[in-house]
């Protein structure tokens, strides 16, 4: 696990120094450059894998002609270079990193197929004077790049690209909107205009400071498209190996390795099997906050008492909430997307005094059914067509649930599905910012990523787009949030959830047994309603843990990580901030007027209806601060 940074082109190489020492925080174990001709590369190492010196990078070839620089971690290299050792090559370290680079050489672009991990990897050709980039199937190492007219650099974080750049920063409006929306950038354009995230199992050829080819070289929709398997208990069976086998390839490291642990299914899943494997006491790790309520400890407890672990439990107040805000912005570079973000940052900041790697439970909901109340929502359609029939009639307690999450009918399933997972309202949004704004977002990128995505899977029914979806566009938000906290504090965080080999099976798996009803379904009630209370969601999982689990963890109703937001931004305690986001840079810029900002501020102090909306305009208000180069242009007309 480490920060990467690289160059095609004319730069100052002190200035590339002080580019690379941005991301100190995600490699302090050591640090490498090298520079020949156009080609300019920067690495910060955190030593997980062989400690030794000649695993550093950059890493050359025998014969000098390529170059390496890889952030991650491949669980399955000692086969790959057991194939390649068959083959006559030799290797001078026990690494992953070499056995990448020579695989390559062997293989070319094909490899990043045969790899099972988690990478972000550039591979420089010093005789063609071309790179490639490659990035894992799923997003979960980060990798963004810039191309101007003269240079190509990319990098593990956006900061370092930035400093290289001699662009004029502006701030790109659809993917702020994206961020009010979905709480990310998800068509891959950053906050940033002009500075993109390197879109997931792909492959970029780079020459002359061009890209001259891209290639995906894994499709989810090519598992999901499959005919699903129909046997119950092979299919039970299949989740718990393929789940052992994943969480036992990712225990593997040279430092110490422990596992956070919230009392979830997920999270206890993962954390039983480490146990269960482990040579010694597994370290598991709880936070929480002081405001009765908003912590899971009591659960937590449960299973490391079950299991003997070495636990530790961290409690937070509001004050060490805030004052951490600003941090971790300032090394994610954009607002954050969800308010956990600041207790896992500071989780992995007190976790780093004992262990350097952390399995963590992201991935599971997504996979296997975990978001019930949207995934359920899919069979609304038949009611709202009904109710649309009635002339939205409000007379019975269908049509007033209807009309409460609903409100109208919808032309498609994507207006449908978009309608239930934006976490701010169109309409509250247009009265903020204007309706120029939105019209354009509406017909921007981001959402012709959300087209595109649910086109891969088409002819599938309506719940699988969902989940296919928030697999593909829900659950990279969530990645970047996982690499943010853990690497901001030198922490690597490993998912076992999404591993491939089990994300490609549970899109084979039949949706009812991912939410399986108790008994006949429900009439009469909308699925947000019926979800939990007439099923078990994530069935397949529970019933693969069911022998190493207690039944108050397998049990349990799904729970976000809970953060007391309407304690502190609720009603009658906005005054604090209130004064910021007034006189601050959002209303400076004309984004959002201050007569606007006011009005909504009051009402929100008098309802506290939207903390959430209130904390992301704070954490906007951060960002912002922490890029005053940053150009705003907006057309209010």
């Amino acid at each position: 696990m480490c920060g990467i940074l690289g160059l095609i082109g004319g730069v100052e190489i002190d200035r590339f120094n002080e580019a690379l020492e941005l991301l100190h925080h995600r490699g302090p174990d050591d640090s490498g450059t090298y520079h020949s001709g156009p080609f300019h590369l920067g690495f910060k190492r955190l030593s997980i894998i062989d400690l030794k010196p000649e695993a550093n990078q950059p890493m050359f070839s025998k014969d000098k002609r390529y170059s390496i620089l890889f952030n991650g971690e491949i669980y399955n290299f000692k086969a790959i270079r057991q194939e390649l050792e068959e083959l006559g090559l030799t290797f001078e370290t026990s690494g992953d990193t070499e056995v990448i680079l020579q695989a390559y050489i062997q293989w070319g672009t094909d490899i990043f197929e045969r790899l099972n991990g988690m990478f972000s990897i550039a591979i420089f050709d010093f005789q063609h004077e071309e790179v490639i980039l490659a990035r894992d199937r799923l997003g979960i190492k980060p990798l963004f790049y810039h191309n101007s007219t003269d240079s190509f650099a990319f990098s593990s974080e956006i900061k370092s690209l930035i400093h290289l750049s001699d662009s004029e920063l502006q701030l790109n409006l659809d993917s702020l909107f994206s961020y009010l929306c979905f709480r990310y950038s998800v068509s891959g354009e950053s906050l940033f205009s002009g500075f993109f995230s390197f879109p997931a199992g792909c492959w970029m050829k780079i020459r002359d400071s061009k890209i001259i080819k891209k290639e995906r070289y894994w499709n989810l929709s090519n598992y999901a498209n499959m005919e699903l398997e129909t046997d119950h208990e092979k299919i039970v069976t299949e989740v718990r190996k393929l789940l052992e086998d994943s969480v036992k390839r990712r225990m593997v490291s040279d430092v110490p390795i422990g596992a956070y642990l919230s009392g979830g299914i997920d999270s206890s899943a993962v954390a039983a099997i480490m146990a269960k494997n482990a040579d010694s006491s597994l370290k598991t790790y709880t936070i929480g906050f002081s405001d009765e309520g908003f912590n899971e400890f009591s659960f937590s407890r449960i299973v490391s008492n079950l299991y003997g672990t070495n636990h530790t439990e961290i409690t937070l107040n509001s004050d060490d909430y805030l004052s951490t805000l600003r941090e971790l912005i300032r090394i994610k570079d954009a607002p954050l997307g969800v308010p956990n973000e600041v207790p896992l940052y500071l989780m992995s900041k007190q976790l780093k005094q004992d262990i350097t790697v952390v399995l963590s439970g992201e991935g599971a909901d997504e996979i296997f059914g975990g978001y019930g109340r949207i995934f359920r929502s899919s069979e609304d359609v038949k009611l709202i067509e009904e109710w649309k029939n009635r002339d939205f009639s409000l007379e019975s307690e269908l049509d007033l649930r209807l009309n409460q999450r609903y409100g109208k009918s919808f032309d498609s399933e994507i207006e449908m599905f978009l309608h239930l997972y934006r976490y701010n309202s169109l309409d509250t949004l247009e009265y903020l910012f204007g309706e120029s704004i939105v019209n354009d977002f509406n017909h921007g990128p981001t959402l012709r990523k959300f087209e595109e995505v649910f086109s891969e899977v088409e002819k599938l029914d309506f719940q699988t787009k969902m989940m296919y979806v928030f697999e593909n566009l829900h659950l990279p938000g969530l990645l970047q949030r996982l690499d943010s906290t853990t690497m901001g504090a030198s922490v690597e965080g490993r998912v076992p959830f999404v591993d491939h080999h089990l994300v490609e099976y549970s899109f084979r798996i039949p949706n009812y047994l991912k939410m399986r009803w108790k008994s006949d379904p429900p009439e009469g009630i909308i699925g947000a309603d019926s979800s939990e209370n007439y099923d078990v969601t994530k069935w397949v999982l529970k019933e693969a843990c069911r022998d190493i689990l207690p039944e108050e963890i397998i049990n349990r109703k799904k729970v976000g990580f809970p953060v007391p937001l309407q304690n502190w931004f609720g009603s009658g305690s906005l005054n604090d901030i209130r004064s910021k986001l007034l006189n601050g840079i959002i209303v400076e810029s004309g984004l959002i007027s201050r007569e606007k900002m006011e009005t909504f501020l009051m009402e929100e102090n008098d309802r506290g209806t939207n903390p959430m909306l209130v904390w992301m305009l704070i954490n906007l208000e951060i960002f912002f601060e922490e890029f005053p180069n940053l150009q705003i242009n907006v057309d209010q007309s």
